[in-house]
């Protein structure tokens, strides 16, 4: 008999990326949880499920255990808002939703699902002295998890962006999982987007409503034009610069 795949319940879905992701990769997508209901569209149409308008800090464990058939491996996904984490957000009062975190992992010990997955900022491994995400851990480990975290290089999974995300795996089978980049191999931008047609500033293709261009004034096309790979405003000529970069004050802050 054909195997059941995997069923997906996804906390702080948003839009449904990682739902996608994981449909792509053969599981069904049974739910989503988001705080967003402006989410739900774009999530039930592109997943083939139900998106459900709710704070996951009040969500209860039964209302998830409820999507799970029992038919196919079970798996919890998430990631928590990763603002609170950033480097930028730090700068200034902190940011209460760290706490969603542990919210995650409490929820992921009372459903008892087979899989667990959370993806996030790198930064939320030194959050706090790296206390957040170590409770994290060690909740799901007393659970009897085998917890396994990459800090993923995005280009070597195909993505063509130097980004890094830390991808959590959590598995009950008594065995951690890995996460592997796959064969692929880099793939640059021209790669990914080199066929779409050019556009001039302000225009949007006819084919597709998402390549669109910014519009620009007749300065900052310029601008564009005297700029060169690598470079900064002081390649342009003077007439082209900004006021604050003529000032003594922004002489030295080499913005690109």
């Amino acid at each position: 008999m054909p195997q059941h795949p995997p069923e997906v319940v996804d906390l702080f879905c948003g839009v449904g990326a990682l739902s996608h992701g994981l449909k792509l990769a053969g599981c069904k997508i049974v739910a989503g949880y988001d705080v967003d209901g402006r989410c739900k569209y774009a999530f039930e149409t592109n997943n083939d499920a139900t998106f459900y308008p709710c704070d996951v800090s009040r969500l209860k464990a039964p209302e998830i255990s409820a999507h799970f058939s029992g038919e196919g491996p079970s798996v919890l996904a998430g990631c928590a808002p990763c603002q609170p984490f950033s480097t930028y957000k730090q700068r200034y009062d902190e940011d209460p939703q760290w706490g969603l975190v542990r919210k995650f992992a409490e929820l992921a010990v009372e459903v008892a699902p087979d899989f667990v997955t959370m993806e996030n900022v790198p930064a939320l491994l030194r959050y706090k002295g790296g206390y957040v995400f170590e409770e994290f851990k060690s909740l799901l480990e007393a659970a009897g998890y085998q917890v396994s975290h990459t800090v993923a290089e995005c280009e070597k999974f195909g993505v063509p962006q130097r980004r890094r995300r830390l991808v959590v795996l959590a598995s009950r089978s008594g065995q951690a999982l890995k996460l592997k980049p796959n064969d692929s191999g880099y793939r640059s931008v021209r790669d990914a987007i080199g066929e779409l047609p050019p556009l001039t500033a302000g225009a949007t293709s006819d084919s597709d409503p998402l390549h669109t261009a910014s519009a620009l004034s007749p300065k900052n096309l310029r601008r564009i034009k005297a700029s060169r790979p690598g470079g900064t405003w002081r390649d342009w000529p003077v007439e082209l610069r900004a006021d604050c970069h003529r000032r003594r004050s922004g002489k030295t802050y080499p913005g690109v």
